[in-house]
């Protein structure tokens, strides 16, 4: 018997994917809606989990921040993100956390359950449309204008930065971890050759990059 755990603060969603996921007869599985507290963190023995489904969104908690924090706590817990948002958009941050993949709360039953099964063996599951973008995407940014150089993610942050967001409001906004962001801003910065946020968004958008 594998022991999962569903963390969402969705009840209707915690126990529609419980049901969905005990229809397989080798899956018990527990729901657990966290609570804004580090007593939260030391109140559950995450290890006595075979696989956790981790939400993005938790209200006031920013599910990442909370996956990083479990991760510390219990560094051989295996765990995914599940979320309604573009899988794409987190797959590497989870990755860069330790978390074991990502993949939508969408997706047909059959596939989550094949999915849950390929991570139990060890497997990192991988889009290939999103694998060979990642491959190639090294070559392709050697090639690209300043405007073309910052992904997506990057455009976002900047924009974000622009309002006058702290690091950690821009992580609660776009459901990513603080760290994620530092991470992010690093890299806007060697992309640009600048030093700073106001130098990032200045150079960003006299290249019309944001």
């Amino acid at each position: 018997m594998r022991r999962l755990l569903v963390i969402d603060d969705h009840p209707a969603v915690m126990e529609g994917t419980k049901a969905i996921l005990e229809t397989n007869q080798d899956f018990l599985v527990d729901c657990l809606s966290p609570e804004a507290s580090e007593q939260f963190l030391m109140k559950y023995d995450f290890s006595a989990y075979d696989l956790i489904l981790m939400d993005l969104n938790l209200g006031e908690i920013n599910g990442m921040d909370l996956a990083e924090k479990i991760l510390e706590k219990c560094s051989t817990c295996k765990m995914i993100v599940y979320t309604g948002y573009e899988v794409e958009d987190y797959f590497e941050e989870a990755i860069r956390l330790g978390m074991h993949g990502a993949i939508s709360k969408t997706e047909s039953k059959e596939t989550i359950i094949e999915y849950i099964y390929q991570i139990l063996d060890d497997k990192i599951v991988v889009d290939y449309d999103y694998l060979k973008d990642l491959i190639t995407k090294q070559d392709a940014d050697g090639k690209k204008s300043k405007k073309d150089i910052l992904t997506q993610r990057e455009r976002l942050i900047l924009q974000e930065v622009e309002k006058g967001f702290t690091n950690q409001e821009i992580a609660d906004t776009l459901h990513l971890s603080k760290r994620s962001i530092e991470y992010s801003l690093t890299s806007v910065f060697n992309k640009l050759n600048v030093g700073s946020r106001t130098e990032a968004v200045l150079i960003a958008k006299s290249e019309n990059a944001m």
